[in-house]
């Protein structure tokens, strides 16, 4: 049966890192196979999303959610021996972004949630000023992203709190961070 295992955090703290670097630890490691993917998925939603703007979180929402449906369509006709599935951001993303800049958390989560359920969340979680230093040179408004982080990341928490996230700490070396996702995939999950 094929898992699903989404990685969520805020910017910078290291979810596509983690997602690579799981996936060649376990198809080296452990014979897997194992797909890696992220969020926005569509080029044409991501160019939609550019040309629109971000500020409008209602239409980010939608937008998301559509660029998801499409996503979780193309993984549903995967026909191979993929053993598992890891998300670079998920739904939980919507919430926790959108839910920062003012929509009702409720909304976000009723347009998702026609989606699959992940078997498993990983939470990398880092203090604000770690995340800060690691997107310094990031181009989709810095200073928007600075006055959001510490809301998503409180978002994020709670979300952990009412879905049982498995949190890790980001802020540590890339390396500490893998063996523990691989402890907690090995003992949950496989």
């Amino acid at each position: 049966m094929r898992k699903l295992v989404a990685i969520e955090g805020i910017d910078g703290s290291g979810k596509t890192t983690l997602a690579n670097l799981l996936k060649e630890y376990l198809e080296s490691k452990m014979k897997l196979n194992v797909i890696v993917t992220r969020e926005p998925f569509s080029e044409d939603i991501i160019k939609l999303i550019e040309k629109i703007g971000w500020n409008d979180p209602i239409l980010l929402v939608l937008l998301f959610a559509a660029d998801r449906a499409l996503h979780i369509n193309w993984l549903s006709k995967i026909q191979d021996d993929t053993n598992l599935i890891i998300l670079d951001r998920y739904y939980f993303s919507s919430i926790a972004y959108q839910g920062a800049l003012g929509v009702d958390e409720q909304w976000i989560k009723m347009v998702n949630s026609y989606f699959p359920k992940p078997d498993m969340v990983i939470l990398l979680d880092l203090p604000i000023e770690v995340a800060i230093s690691r997107i310094k040179n990031d181009k989709f408004n810095f200073e928007e992203k600075i006055r959001s982080l510490a809301k998503v990341r409180e978002k994020y928490l709670k979300l952990a709190k009412e879905y049982n996230f498995y949190i890790i700490d980001a802020s540590k070396d890339k390396n500490e961070v893998l063996e523990q996702a691989i402890k907690i995939i090995q003992k949950n999950l496989l």
